[in-house]
Order: C-alpha cells, then sequence, then structure tokens
C-alpha cells in the first residue's frame, strides 16, 4: 500500500500494488492480451481465463513498461469525481 498526498494536503492518493499471475504475465508477453486488442476481446479474456472483475478490466489505464509490459495499472475506484484528470500523470509515472 502506497499514499501520496497533494502539495496542498486536501487529496490523498491510495495505490496498492499486486501480482499478476504468471499465465497472464505471459499472455501479455506474448501479446494475446495487450494495450493494441479490442477492450471488448481484452475484457472477455481477463474475465473468463483470470477471474477477473469485468468494472476492473474495463478501466486499465496502461501496461508497463514501455507501454507493453507484463504491469497493469488499473483505476479501481468507486465514486470518485475527476480522477480521469490525473490519468496522464499517472500513465508517466507508470
Amino acid at each position: 500500500m502506497c499514499l501520496s498526498k497533494s502539495p496542498n494536503k486536501h487529496n490523498r492518493l491510495y495505490l496498492k500494488a499486486a501480482p499478476l499471475s504468471d499465465d497472464l504475465s505471459k499472455k501479455i508477453e506474448d501479446e494475446e492480451v495487450g494495450p493494441r486488442q479490442d477492450a471488448k476481446e481484452r475484457s472477455k479474456i481477463l474475465t473468463d481465463e483470470f477471474e477477473w472483475d469485468k468494472t476492473d478490466t474495463q478501466k486499465i489505464w496502461c501496461f508497463g513498461p514501455e507501454t507493453n509490459g507484463p504491469n497493469i495499472l488499473v483505476d479501481v475506484a468507486k465514486g470518485v469525481q475527476f480522477l480521469n484528470e490525473i490519468k496522464d500523470s499517472m500513465e508517466a509515472a507508470f
């Protein structure tokens, strides 16, 4: 678990890291699952084969490193306003 606060101390961002399964990492490296894939097709693979929540598969922000590596940044926040405003910054940091 990681916490970051905005300079004015009004906003907090919590991040949590969890390992991906070896099978999913292999599929990403073999480009069977990735950023260039259709979102619906990628969602179906992740929900059927890897038991991901459907809403989480639709909120994948990026893959990394180099936009195609075996790491995934996913927005799993519920009911948070204006979170898309920091999406570009998060992708750059990832």
